[in-house]
Protein backbone atom coordinates (compact mmCIF):
# COMPACT_ATOMS: atom_id res chain seq x y z
CA UNK A 1 0.00 0.00 0.00
CA UNK A 2 1.61 3.29 1.08
CA UNK A 3 4.24 1.83 3.42
CA UNK A 4 2.19 2.14 6.61
CA UNK A 5 2.58 -0.85 8.90
CA UNK A 6 -0.95 -2.05 9.69
CA UNK A 7 0.14 -5.18 11.53
CA UNK A 8 -1.45 -5.43 14.98
CA UNK A 9 0.63 -6.36 17.99
CA UNK A 10 0.28 -9.94 19.23
CA UNK A 11 -1.29 -10.21 22.69
CA UNK A 12 -0.40 -13.47 24.48
CA UNK A 13 -3.44 -15.41 25.72
CA UNK A 14 -3.56 -17.72 28.75
CA UNK A 15 -6.34 -19.87 30.22
CA UNK A 16 -7.49 -19.60 33.84
CA UNK A 17 -7.23 -23.06 35.42
CA UNK A 18 -10.19 -22.22 37.68
CA UNK A 19 -12.84 -21.33 35.09
CA UNK A 20 -11.11 -22.31 31.79
CA UNK A 21 -11.66 -18.85 30.21
CA UNK A 22 -8.84 -17.52 28.03
CA UNK A 23 -7.77 -13.90 28.49
CA UNK A 24 -4.76 -11.69 27.88
CA UNK A 25 -1.80 -12.95 29.90
CA UNK A 26 -1.53 -9.64 31.82
CA UNK A 27 -5.14 -9.95 33.06
CA UNK A 28 -4.35 -13.16 34.98
CA UNK A 29 -2.18 -14.01 37.99
CA UNK A 30 0.63 -16.51 37.42
CA UNK A 31 1.39 -19.17 40.00
CA UNK A 32 4.72 -20.93 39.54
CA UNK A 33 6.21 -24.18 40.82
CA UNK A 34 9.78 -23.69 41.98
CA UNK A 35 12.22 -25.96 43.83
CA UNK A 36 11.53 -24.03 47.06
CA UNK A 37 7.74 -24.37 46.66
CA UNK A 38 4.76 -22.86 44.88
CA UNK A 39 4.86 -19.05 44.56
CA UNK A 40 2.69 -16.28 43.19
CA UNK A 41 4.55 -14.59 40.35
CA UNK A 42 3.30 -11.00 39.90
CA UNK A 43 5.97 -10.24 37.27
CA UNK A 44 5.20 -13.36 35.24
CA UNK A 45 8.91 -13.91 34.69
CA UNK A 46 10.02 -16.37 37.37
CA UNK A 47 11.55 -19.61 36.12
CA UNK A 48 9.48 -22.72 36.67
CA UNK A 49 6.27 -24.36 35.55
CA UNK A 50 3.42 -21.85 35.66
CA UNK A 51 -0.37 -21.75 35.66
CA UNK A 52 -2.76 -18.81 35.52
CA UNK A 53 -5.82 -17.76 37.52
CA UNK A 54 -8.21 -14.79 37.46
CA UNK A 55 -7.91 -12.37 40.36
CA UNK A 56 -11.22 -13.71 41.70
CA UNK A 57 -11.75 -15.81 44.80
CA UNK A 58 -14.18 -18.12 42.96
CA UNK A 59 -11.49 -19.09 40.42
CA UNK A 60 -8.91 -19.61 43.17
CA UNK A 61 -11.31 -21.84 45.14
CA UNK A 62 -11.83 -24.04 42.08
CA UNK A 63 -8.12 -24.00 41.33
CA UNK A 64 -7.17 -25.04 44.86
CA UNK A 65 -9.56 -28.00 44.69
CA UNK A 66 -7.10 -29.70 42.35
CA UNK A 67 -6.89 -27.99 38.97
CA UNK A 68 -3.98 -25.76 39.99
CA UNK A 69 -1.92 -28.63 41.43
CA UNK A 70 -2.63 -30.65 38.29
CA UNK A 71 -1.58 -27.82 35.99
CA UNK A 72 1.64 -27.36 37.97
CA UNK A 73 2.18 -31.16 38.04
CA UNK A 74 2.78 -31.14 41.78
CA UNK A 75 1.02 -31.60 45.09
CA UNK A 76 0.84 -28.74 47.55
CA UNK A 77 2.71 -28.82 50.83
CA UNK A 78 0.86 -27.34 53.83
CA UNK A 79 3.04 -24.20 53.48
CA UNK A 80 2.17 -23.89 49.76
CA UNK A 81 -1.54 -24.25 50.46
CA UNK A 82 -1.41 -21.71 53.31
CA UNK A 83 0.44 -19.17 51.14
CA UNK A 84 -2.09 -19.56 48.31
CA UNK A 85 -5.10 -19.42 50.64
CA UNK A 86 -3.78 -16.22 52.27
CA UNK A 87 -3.46 -14.62 48.83
CA UNK A 88 -6.96 -15.86 47.89
CA UNK A 89 -8.49 -14.36 51.07
CA UNK A 90 -7.56 -10.85 49.88
CA UNK A 91 -9.29 -11.29 46.50
CA UNK A 92 -12.82 -10.14 45.60
CA UNK A 93 -15.50 -12.84 45.31
CA UNK A 94 -16.77 -11.59 41.92
CA UNK A 95 -15.67 -9.15 39.23
CA UNK A 96 -16.37 -5.48 39.96
CA UNK A 97 -18.23 -4.94 36.68
CA UNK A 98 -20.69 -7.78 37.40
CA UNK A 99 -21.45 -6.55 40.95
CA UNK A 100 -23.87 -3.89 39.71
CA UNK A 101 -25.80 -6.21 37.38
CA UNK A 102 -29.03 -7.85 38.52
Amino acid sequence: MNGVNTKTKHIPQRTCVGCRVALAKRALVRVVRRPEGVQIDPSGKLAGRGAYLHNLRSCWKRGLKGALAGALKTSFTPDDRQRLEEYMAALPEEAAESAGES
